[in-house]
């Protein structure tokens, strides 16, 4: 769903992986539920990286949240998550929604 031919800002975010490792990420869609935004984001290949066999973008889900300070940050989900699985299912939906 990212659309490579894009000219508007794109925010990369980055986050870390249980290796240390800095890994770079866009975000995809911003998805509303439960009164809360969702994003899912899609990671940006690093071109050191083996990609071999990967025939699907690397994405992650994440609670947009607002800090002390008024700034967005950006709170990874795991599927234990009581919303992720909701969440999937309406981007899921969102993407059957597009290919119509």
């Amino acid at each position: 769903m990212i659309d490579e031919n894009y000219e508007g800002e794109m925010y990369v975010l980055q986050f870390e992986d249980e290796d240390g490792n800095t890994q770079s990420f866009v975000e995809d869609v911003v998805i509303n539920y439960k009164d809360q935004q969702f994003a899912v984001l899609a990671q940006i290949p690093n071109e050191d990286d083996d990609h071999e066999g990967q025939d699907e973008t690397y994405m992650i889900l994440a609670r947009i949240e607002v800090n002390e300070q008024g700034e967005e940050e950006y709170v990874t989900l795991d599927e234990n998550d009581e919303d992720f699985d909701a969440v999937v299912e309406i981007y899921e939906n969102m993407e059957l929604d597009e290919e119509e």
